[in-house]
């Protein structure tokens, strides 16, 4: 079962890992042969190869829909084709040669202190031009126009036809909060039963969930850039800016739901009991993470997530059961805490407003 478990988790990334890039790699593929198009046809170039490579180079990392890495490469194309141009027609083709330009190019791109993405792509520029068409003042000048028509196009494409920028963040922000409930509904499952080795299994699913909050990350970050570029898009920058304020206290709710995955196999372990309303208000989270999860990846008021995280918190016991179990009881504290922050509280506020709602349970005599 944990085979096809992990099976159908592959097919689901794969999955969104289509949609999410779908309509980007089509945008592509079609400003790539219009780029070949416009340089051969409208400027008259007969062979272009340059300008739609330059095209795919610029787009090809638009699939991310991260516009400062296209203008990098933009300018990363143009410079390096500028320079082995200029460079081979006055000192012809050779190894030194080659030497010459790539040290030129990237001396070139280091001058508009840029990063690596610029660098490398100036000097591989350079290489093809040197390497792969013979040298000459008529065909060095094509080139170049060949360039810089492709990158035109591909970074015209990239803003007026881009993707949504709340897609990938929303789908991403949901996988996350739907993975949530899961560890907490499976510790939860698994401290009931004693079952050390479901609680195991939990423990490697938590983990297994950073590279989704940074790619979370990457999304809501490249949505603010299509809407940087786009004015269609701009309307969703109030969404964005929501969704942005969640990502961290996701994050961190998801750091201390890998804490408390570990603390749950440790007190499985040790044969600890834990109490039975740290168990129901395991399952009463879960509950709430799936609210929040909804009203976060539909553009609702999360005022339904702060009442459900509010009441569930209103229902934590005074103690765990164990010392694994009194971790895990801390750290469902401080998920109540984070995910108040993720439906916009501050934190302060939230802090304050989870301790005000945990009852004071009289000590035993």
């Amino acid at each position: 079962m944990p085979a096809v478990d992990r099976l159908r988790r592959l097919a689901s990334t794969r999955g969104r890992r289509l949609r999410d890039s779908g309509l980007p790699i089509l945008q592509c593929a079609l400003a790539a042969g219009l780029a070949f198009l416009v340089a051969r046809d409208v400027v008259g170039h007969p062979v272009p190869f340059f300008a739609p490579i330059a095209c795919v180079l610029v787009l090809g990392v638009s699939v991310t829909n991260r516009l400062r890495r296209s203008v990098e490469l933009a300018v990363g194309v143009s410079v390096g084709v500028a320079v082995g141009d200029l460079i081979v027609v006055v000192i012809g083709p050779g190894w030194w040669q080659i030497s010459v330009v790539v040290g030129l190019a990237l001396l070139a791109a280091l001058l508009f202190d840029v990063g690596a993405l610029l660098l490398n792509q100036a000097a591989v520029s350079a290489v093809l031009v040197a390497t792969l068409q013979p040298p000459g003042t008529d065909a060095a000048f094509s080139r170049w126009i060949d360039t810089l028509i492709g990158a035109a196009i591909g970074l015209a494409t990239a803003a007026t036809l881009p993707s949504h920028p709340l897609s990938r963040a929303r789908r991403g922000l949901a996988a996350l909060l739907e993975e949530l409930g899961a560890v907490l509904t499976g510790v939860a499952d698994a401290l009931e039963a004693g079952d050390g080795d479901a609680a195991r299994a939990v423990l490697e699913r938590a983990r297994a969930t950073q590279g989704r909050v940074d790619a979370l990350a990457d999304a809501v970050d490249a949505g603010f850039e299509i809407t940087a570029i786009a004015p269609q898009r701009r309307r969703h920058r109030g969404e964005l800016a929501r969704l942005r304020t969640a990502v961290p206290a996701v994050d961190l709710a998801l750091r201390n739901a890998r804490v408390l995955a570990r603390r749950g196999d440790a007190a499985i372990r040790d044969g600890e009991k834990p109490d039975p309303d740290l168990i129901a208000v395991l399952r009463r989270l879960a509950e709430a993470v799936g609210v929040l999860r909804r009203e976060l990846t539909t553009g609702e008021s999360t005022d339904g997530a702060r009442v459900a995280l509010l009441d569930t918190a209103a229902e934590v016991p005074a103690a765990g059961g164990g010392y694994s179990a009194e971790v895990v009881l801390a750290q469902l504290r401080s998920m109540l805490v984070d995910l108040l922050g993720a439906t916009g509280m501050d934190r302060d506020e939230a802090v304050a407003a989870a301790a005000r709602s945990r009852p004071e349970h009289p000590r035993p005599e």
